[in-house]
C-alpha cells in the first residue's frame, strides 16, 4: 500500500478516535450511572452469573478522563499532520492496550478468586479498546515499513 493511502487513512482514524474519545469522554462525566446501569441490564440478560459492576467514586471518573484527555490529544495530533506526529500513535497505543490488559486481567482474577471483579463492564474495556489499540499500531508500523 501506497504511504500516501496510508497517511490518509491513519489520519481519518485520528479523527474518528478524537470525536469517540471526546464522546466517550461525555459519557464518562455526565452519563456514568447510566452506562453502568446499562452493562448491567445486558449483564443480567445475557450473563446472568456475571457479577453486577459497581459505580466507582468521583476519584476514578477524575483519572478515567484524565486518560480519555491524553488518547484524545493523540488522536487530533494524528488527524491534524499525520505525517509530523506520526510518533502519537505510540502513547495512544500504550493506553490502549494498557486499560485492555487491565480490563482482562481484572475480568480473568475475578473468575479466579471470586471477587466479583469479572464483570461485563471489565470485559468490555478490553473488547472496546485491544481492537483501537491493534488498528492504530497496524497503522503505525504500515507506515513506518512505507517510509
Amino acid at each position: 500500500m501506497r504511504k500516501e493511502k496510508i497517511i490518509k487513512i491513519m489520519k481519518i482514524t485520528g479523527l474518528l478516535y478524537g470525536i469517540a474519545f471526546i464522546l466517550t469522554t461525555i459519557v464518562f462525566i455526565f452519563f456514568d450511572s447510566l452506562l453502568i446501569s446499562t452493562i448491567n441490564a445486558m449483564s443480567q440478560h445475557l450473563y446472568t452469573s456475571l457479577p453486577l459492576a459497581q459505580e466507582q467514586s468521583q476519584f476514578f471518573k477524575v483519572l478515567a478522563v484524565s486518560m480519555m484527555a491524553g488518547v484524545t490529544a493523540c488522536a487530533f495530533m494524528i488527524y491534524k499532520n499525520t505525517a509530523s506526529y506520526i510518533e502519537m500513535s505510540i502513547p495512544l497505543v500504550i493506553m490502549k492496550f494498557t486499560s485492555s490488559f487491565c480490563g482482562l486481567v481484572a475480568f480473568i482474577y475475578g473468575c479466579i478468586y471470586h471477587y466479583g471483579w469479572n464483570t461485563l463492564a471489565n470485559l468490555i474495556i478490553f473488547i472496546t479498546d485491544f481492537p483501537l489499540g491493534v488498528w492504530m499500531l497496524y497503522l503505525y508500523r504500515l507506515c513506518k515499513r512505507n517510509s
